[in-house]
């Protein structure tokens, strides 16, 4: 009799021993579905992640195309057209000295509208030639002021190309609608940090009135690009002055 029981209880720790292997099985089972059912989640989110990051930068590429096409408009008709009509309308009143300065003049906007457009060769140039080279042809009826301290730290493309487009759309806008008579470039690259700064002496404006116009907006995007943060300070007659600043990777 102690015998049968004895296997009884035998019988019963095995079909325990059985149901104990069936649950942990399931049970693993079910923690691989759902691991793996979180590595599929977790592609599908980084994926979401990666279209919506090349949309945006798709987004962002077609805005400053669109900027930089509405710029162009804007210069070609207020500047070099404007001042050929007027070449035009006193071709019979002027003598031709003043007729050949008043040429020269529009052929130097088009040379600086096309040095604008061009991209240049980054891998050639480092950013302080670069912006320098620029400021060289900047209108001579302005002072301008351009001062680097860098130690050799190498600068990304992008990062060259989208901090001198910076520059330019800045002292375009200064000599275009601050009237002032001078401009200070100030440029310094430290081990850890780029920090561009432009100041001019012209009349300045009140911030919210005329900070959202192409110029702006472009100078936005494209700190954005490369991770720039920046601050404009600027009251009526008293000047501008810009300062970025962005984290060397």
């Amino acid at each position: 009799m102690w015998r049968w029981e004895n296997q009884d209880q035998i019988v019963i720790w095995i079909w325990i021993g059985i149901g104990l292997f069936f649950l942990t099985t399931l049970l693993i089972t079910l923690l691989v579905i759902n691991y793996l059912k979180s590595i599929k989640r977790n592609k599908k989110k980084v994926s979401q992640l990666v279209r919506n990051t090349q949309k945006e930068y798709l987004e962002n590429m077609l805005l400053l195309q669109e900027q930089d096409r509405e710029r162009l408009a804007e210069e070609l008709h207020d500047n070099i057209i404007s001042q050929l009509n007027l070449i035009r309308l006193n071709l019979n009143d002027k003598q031709p000295e003043e007729l050949s300065k008043d040429l020269k003049r529009s052929m130097q906007l088009i040379r600086e509208l096309s040095h604008n457009l061009t991209p240049p060769d980054l891998n050639e140039i480092d950013l302080t030639d670069l912006i320098e080279d620029y400021l060289e042809q900047v209108n001579k009826n302005i002072e301008v002021i351009f001062r680097s301290i860098t130690i050799g730290i190498p600068i990304s493309n992008p990062v060259k190309l989208n901090l001198f487009r910076i520059v330019q759309e800045l002292v375009t806008n200064i000599l275009k609608h601050a009237e002032a008579t001078r401009i200070d470039v100030s440029l310094r690259v430290s081990l850890n940090y780029v920090i561009l700064t432009i100041e001019d002496n012209g009349r300045g404006f009140i911030l919210g009135k005329h900070s959202g116009g192409i110029g702006m907006r472009n100078i936005k995007s494209r700190a954005q690009k490369i991770k720039a943060i920046y601050k404009l300070k600027t009251q009526p007659e008293k000047g501008t002055k810009f300062i970025a600043c962005m984290a060397i990777q």
